[in-house]
Formats: C-alpha cells, structure tokens, sequence
C-alpha cells in the first residue's frame, strides 16, 4: 500500500489493536484516508513522525517501508518480537522476509551453516537474535528498527524494558492495577471482524486469559485444548471451561503425532528443540477448523516470574540461611562424593544438581539451569566444529543481558533475560510458525506493551512470595478461577517425548542420529550420540530434550542443506530413513 503521491510504500504484517484512536489523531492534523485499515494508519504515522512512528504503535507486527524522497528503506519489529522479520545483507543487496526459505530464493544467497548459531542451538535449544543458523541471514531484535540507505544498515533500539520503576500501593491495589491494564489489553486484542477463540491450556495464564474474554464477551467463547492422555491439565481447562460454559474442544495427541517432525521443521526454517512444536502445530491445525483467530496466554511466565528456574532461586536463598556445618556436611556427600550423574533422574542426582547451584552466583546459577552442560558439547562437537568455535561462548550474550538489565531487585535479571531471549526466540518464534502454519492469527495480552511496562514495576516479593510463584496475578484473579487453577504447580505444554523415545520412536532416532548423513557433516561425534541413545533408553540418565535437538537439526539439515526442499515434505519421519 502507498501514500497519496506513492512516494511512500508499506508491507505490513500483523495488528495494530490501536489503529482507530491513531486514524482520529491523524485526522485532525490534516491526514485523509482512503481505507479502513491499520496497515494506512502506518503509512501516515511515518509520514506524520518518522522513525518515531513506532513509539504510537500498540500491536504485533513487523513492516517495512520504502521512502522514495529519502532513497532508503526503514523496517520496525514490534517490542517483544511477537511478529518475525528476517534479512540479508552484503554490498548493495538487502533482501527481508517474515520466512527465511522466502530469503533462501535470491540466487546469491548461499544455504551455508553459521556455526555460532549452531553453537548457540546446542547450548540454549533456540537460536537468539540477532543470529539465524543459516551463515549471513540475520533475525531483527525485538524493539529495533533498521535503516537500509546507499548500501550500509544501521540499527536502532526504539524500546527498552527496565525494572527500576516503583508500583505503590497495598497487595490488593497493585492487584487491581494489574487487572485493570489486563483487561484493556484484552479489549483491545478482541478487536476482529471475526470470531476470535482462546488457547485454554489449563494453566494459570490461559484460564485468567479465558476468564477475562468470557466476562466481557458475556455469551459463551470458543476454547481449545490439548492433551496427552495422562499427566497433562486437561482436567483444569475443563474446570474454567465449566464455569465459564466455553463451547470447549479437547485434543489429544498420540506418539504417532512425531511422525509430523518433516512437515513441523519446514514451518519452522531453523531448528527448536522445545517438544511443544508438535503440540502447538496440532492444535493450531484443529482450531483452525473453526476460528482464525485466538488469543493465548503467552508471556505471564517471563512478566511474573512463572518458570521453575526462577522459582527454585528462591529454594537456594531459603537454603543459604542453614548453619555452614549443615552446608558443608551436604556438600562434602554430595559434591566431593561426586553422587549423581548430570542429567539422571534419580532423587541423589537431583540433590546434586541443586546443591551445585547454591554454590554458584545468580548468574551462572541461571545459566546452568537453562543452557547445556559444557561436558555434554565437549563430548557432542567434533574436532572440526570445535576448531570453528574455538574462543566463542553463547554464554556471553546472556551474560551480557545480565549487564545490561536495568533492576531494582537483582532477582528480576532472570526475567529480563528470559525476556530477551527465551521469549522472543523460543515461546514467539514457536506460536508464530505453527500457527501461521495454518493459516490461524495468535494474540498475546499478557505482552501488550503497557502490561510489561506496568508488570516490570511490581515488586518481585509479589511476583514470587514464599514459595508462590506468579503471586500478584492470582491474588487479581482470584475471584475469576476455581481454586484448583490457584494451586495447581506449572506443568507446561510438553510432550512425554522421553518416553516415546524408548519405545515408539526407538528405531527412527536411532536410524537417523547414527547415520552416515550426520556423521558426514562433520558436526558431531557420532560414537558419543551413541552413547546419549543408550543411557536414555537404558533409564540411567534422561536425554530426551538433547536426543530431541539433535533430531530436529538433522531433519532439518535434510530438508534445507541436503535436499533443498522449497514445498511442504510429502513424508513422515519415518520415510527420512
């Protein structure tokens, strides 16, 4: 779409919620319209701001505008990077998609693996911006615009999170805010010329999202859920559905559903080691049938301390209060016994694991509860992708969000983290995939920019009080959900991936991880993965989230470096042996 005189040209993917209270402004200092559409109101924002336009925005998106009078083209992604934006660069070519396989059709772009990324995909199980595994495609961060003119980028934050603000008042206040800009945001994202559903998972997030839609929807919403046949939340999701009386649709996904990997991965472009891609893509795939749009309660967890790597800090400080001969006595069993191995499941194991971590700063704490071993990499790498990565450490860019975070509390470094990076390249990159996959729009509420703002201002003994997590939340919503969805602990959307891998999928795995493709590629030690398939089936450690990463790379190397695959694979997983 163009301005006027077509000196100005935008492509435009997502939603501005406040696109209407912008058209009014605009119009009374001079702006006229031809359409209805938010994707016009950008148009005359930068015509009216500049670069400044994206301060007014409220919304997902990513666009990119070309500015005839200026000769230079200007892209924006939105705070969180709910909306994807990809591009490359060198000399005078500059070439920018929401996909990377649309990137990957330029003729002079080479399919070529970045190895830092690679390194980076091991360590995290995502890929954090600005990186992609694919060498000189680049993701725009969150928060940024970028500016292509005469051949050079340049880069701009637009946006920063920052804690140090103050919320006052009581706990039932504070709680009252949160509920307040909760329900604007979701005013605000119901917005749709079409019926809109809810993503009901069962969880806390997505039974306060549900709760709120249905009070002010006032007749019966449309809600979906997933599960696995045991030890899932099913039995919560029916709870909120039953009382708010949703036209509730359940799921259930059984091990055949990994035969959909080929199919997930191509959606995906780069590899995620999160076994939740396979329920998201199905879901996404059932909802679609009868709704285009949902709305879903990422985003809670990194905004009010929801994660168990973050609650279980407060274990450690509770712990550090013991006498130091209680410490040391525990310390010389367990750490100096060397009892435990690193990933196994039983409970000596587990008592080592934390145990180390109460000896370990909040920094290296976290970094060890949500990156690899490095004992692990040494092992996996060969010899030839050490020597490529020989003085690089993805451990420095989380270290450098730690730097960087602006806190009141040193607590809240975690969240801003995880908020940086584990949100943006992990949660949103996989809802954004699978769902658009199908064709089906995905609104997040807890990530409306003025909840973040507002939620970065709570104290975080509200956040995390005792042993609480997300305290502040369910004391606003208490009145709204039955007191199971209250208590409940978090359970997350993943699959029992570790199980099927030591019965349903123990052929497929085994055939693709030990084969001489991957051992080709001169990446990793196949002897050694050997060796991971054989202590996770044995029972001896649990490997599956690792054994899952390297699955996902291969299939993924398959499909974009060997096989060069532009259409959607006609195969399951196993037709890849």
């Amino acid at each position: 779409m163009s301005n006027e005189d077509g000196s100005i040209w935008i492509t435009f993917n997502g939603e501005i919620y406040n696109f209407k209270d912008l058209r009014v402004e605009l119009e009374q200092k001079g702006h006229r319209f031809k359409s209805q559409s938010d994707t016009e109101v950008i148009i005359h924002l930068y015509e009216e701001y500049g670069d400044g336009c994206v301060e007014h925005l409220r919304g997902m998106f990513s666009f990119a505008i070309r500015d005839e009078k200026e000769e230079r083209l200007f892209i924006a992604r939105d705070r969180l990077g709910i909306k994807p934006l990809f591009y490359f660069h060198k000399n005078a070519l500059f070439v920018f998609a929401s996909e990377i396989k649309a990137v990957l059709q330029h003729p002079e772009i080479a399919r070529e693996i970045c190895p830092h990324a690679l390194d980076c995909y091991i360590t995290f199980g995502y890929i954090p911006a600005p990186l992609t595994l694919f060498q000189d495609i680049y993701k725009l961060p969150p928060a940024s615009v970028l500016s292509f003119k005469e051949s050079s980028v340049l880069i701009k934050r637009y946006w920063e999170l920052d804690y140090t603000g103050e919320l006052y008042g009581t706990e039932e206040e504070i709680a009252g805010h949160l509920l307040n800009e909760l329900k604007e945001s979701v005013k605000y994202h119901r917005i749709s010329d079409v019926p809109i559903g809810v993503f009901l998972s069962g969880g806390m997030d997505s039974s306060t999202i549900t709760a709120l839609v249905a009070e002010e929807t006032g007749k019966p919403i449309e809600t979906f859920s997933l599960g696995f046949g045991k030890d899932d939340e099913l039995d919560y999701a029916k709870s909120v559905a039953e009382r708010y009386r949703t036209n509730h649709r359940e799921f259930i996904v059984t091990p055949d559903a990994a035969g959909l990997l080929p199919e997930i991965v191509w959606f995906l472009d780069e590899p995620l080691f999160d076994t939740s891609i396979i329920p998201a893509y199905l879901i996404s795939r059932h909802t679609r049938k009868h709704v285009k749009v949902v709305l879903s309660g990422d985003g809670g967890d990194e905004l009010l301390a929801g994660y168990q790597w973050t609650r279980r800090y407060e274990f450690y400080r509770q712990y550090k209060r013991l006498p130091s001969f209680v410490r040391k006595g525990l310390n010389r069993i367990f750490l100096e016994g060397k009892a435990g191995t690193p990933y196994g499941t039983d409970l000596l194991s587990k008592a080592r694991r934390f145990l180390m971590d109460t000896t370990l700063s909040l920094e290296d704490g976290f970094a060890r509860r949500t990156s690899i071993n490095p004992s692990l990499k040494n092992e996996l790498y060969s010899e030839n992708l050490k020597q490529m990565l020989k003085g690089y450490n993805p451990l420095d860019r989380e270290m450098d969000y730690f730097d960087k975070a602006r806190v009141k509390d040193e607590r809240e470094k975690m969240l801003f983290v995880d908020t940086m990076m584990y949100l943006p390249d992990d949660i949103l990159f996989k809802v954004d995939r699978m769902s658009m996959a199908h064709s089906l729009e995905v609104r997040v509420p807890f990530l409306d920019h003025k909840v973040v703002e507002l939620a970065s201002r709570i104290p975080f003994d509200l956040k995390i009080k005792g042993f609480t997590s997300k305290y502040i939340l369910k004391r606003a919503v208490r009145d709204m959900l039955p007191g199971k969805i209250l208590k409940q602990r978090k359970q997350g959307f993943t699959l029992p991936f570790g199980n099927w891998l030591r019965r349903e999928l123990k052929e497929e795995v085994s055939s693709l991880l030990l084969s001489k493709e991957l051992e080709g590629r001169g990446l990793f030690n196949v002897n050694y993965i050997r060796h991971m398939i054989e202590d996770h089936t044995s029972g001896r450690q649990d490997l599956s989230h690792r054994i899952m990463g390297l699955l996902v790379f291969e299939i993924w190397a398959r499909l974009f470096i060997d096989r060069r695959t532009d259409d959607i694979p006609a195969f399951t997983l196993g037709d890849m042996i």
